[in-house]
C-alpha cells in the first residue's frame, strides 16, 4: 500500500470537504441573518438572566436594551456588548437615596430585591468585586458574558442541526458522495494530482490569520476581500465543478446513478451522501487545519532528490 497515495487521496477528499463547508457557513449565515435566529437566542437568554421584574424594568429603560424585553424577539439585535450592559445594570441599581458610595448603593438596591438566585448572584459579586465602581462593572460584565454564552449553547446546538440537514442537501444537490469520491481519487491518478495541486495552492495561499478573519467576516464583506478570493474561489470550484476538480464524479447526472433498479448502488450512494454530511457539520476550521496538516505530511514524506552523478 502506498501512503503518500493515501495522503493525496484524503487531501482531495478534505479539499471537496473544506469548500463543502464554506458553502454551507455562508448558507448557514443568510439562514441566521433572514431568521434572526441569534438575536432570537440572546433574548431568550438575557430575559432569563435577568428574570426580576424589578431588573428587566431598570435596564427597559435603556434604548440599547428595550428591544431584548419587548414582546417581538424577532426585531431583537444579534449582539449586546456585555460592558454596556454592567454600566447600565449598575448605574440603574445604584439607588441615590441610599448612603455610601455608588457599590454601597448598588449593594442596598439588591438586599431590597426578591430572594432569587438573580439576587444571590449579584450579591456575591457585590462582596468579591472590589470597592470600586470600575470594579464592580468590569465583575459585572464578565459573569454576563460568561453566563451568556453558556445560556447560549442551544443556539449552536440549533445551528449544527441546521448544518447538518443543509450539509445533506448539499451533499446531494452535488452529489458528493464519499464512497464515490474515495474510490475515484484512488484510482485516477490524474484527478488526484489535480485535486492535490489545488489543495497545496489554498493551503499555501491563506495562512490561519486569513482564514480566521474570513471566516468571521460577514457574507458582504468577505466577498469584499480580497484576501478571502482564494476561499470564494474554492466555494466556486465546488458549485460550477472547475477543471481543477472536474475531473472527479461531482455533479449530476452520472451514468452509475442512472440504474435505479441497482438497489446497492443506490445504497452505497445514500452512505456516500451522509458520510459528507457528517463531514461537512465539522465545519470549515476543522477542514482547513487538516488540509494543512495533510500538505505538510505530504511534503514531508518526499523522498530527498539524489546527488547527480559527474
Amino acid at each position: 500500500m502506498n501512503l503518500t497515495v493515501w495522503v493525496d487521496v484524503s487531501i482531495g477528499l478534505t479539499l471537496i470537504y473544506l469548500g463543502a463547508s464554506l458553502l454551507v457557513t455562508i448558507i448557514n449565515e443568510y439562514v441566521a441573518q433572514i431568521l434572526n435566529l441569534r438575536g432570537k437566542q440572546l433574548c431568550k437568554s438575557l430575559t432569563s438572566l435577568m428574570n426580576l421584574p424589578e431588573v428587566a424594568n431598570i435596564l427597559k429603560q435603556s434604548p440599547v436594551l428595550k428591544p431584548f424585553f419587548d414582546s417581538r424577539p424577532d426585531k431583537a439585535p444579534s449582539y449586546i456588548d456585555p460592558n454596556v450592559l454592567a454600566h447600565l445594570l449598575v448605574g440603574g441599581l445604584a439607588d441615590p437615596g441610599a448612603a455610601g458610595d455608588t457599590v454601597k448603593q448598588v449593594a442596598a438596591t439588591i438586599d431590597k430585591l426578591p430572594d432569587s438566585d438573580l439576587k444571590s448572584q449579584l450579591q456575591a459579586l457585590v462582596r468579591t468585586a472590589g470597592n470600586t465602581t470600575e470594579e464592580l462593572v468590569g465583575a459585572v460584565s464578565e459573569w454576563a458574558e460568561r453566563t451568556l454564552n453558556v445560556l447560549g449553547e442551544g443556539y449552536k446546538r440549533n445551528m449544527q442541526k441546521i448544518s447538518f440537514c443543509i450539509g445533506l442537501t448539499v451533499a446531494v444537490a452535488f452529489n458528493l458522495d464519499t464512497v464515490t469520491l474515495t474510490q475515484h481519487l484512488y484510482q485516477d491518478k490524474d484527478a488526484r494530482s489535480a485535486a492535490v495541486e489545488l489543495g497545496v495552492q489554498i493551503a499555501q495561499q491563506n495562512g490561519n490569520g486569513v482564514f480566521d478573519k474570513c471566516i468571521k467576516l460577514s457574507p458582504q464583506e468577505r466577498s469584499k476581500d480580497a484576501s478571502c478570493a482564494p476561499l470564494l474561489g474554492l466555494v466556486d470550484t465546488i458549485q460550477a465543478r472547475n477543471e481543477n476538480l472536474g475531473k472527479l464524479p461531482i455533479g449530476w447526472p452520472l451514468p452509475r446513478v442512472q440504474d435505479v433498479s441497482c438497489f446497492w448502488l443506490w445504497l452505497t450512494h445514500i452512505a456516500g451522501w451522509l458520510l459528507t454530511a457528517l463531514a461537512i457539520s465539522l465545519g470549515a476550521p476543522f477542514w482547513f487545519d487538516l488540509l494543512n496538516k495533510l500538505v505538510n505530511m505530504r511534503s514531508g514524506m518526499r523522498k530527498p532528490e539524489g546527488k547527480k552523478k559527474n
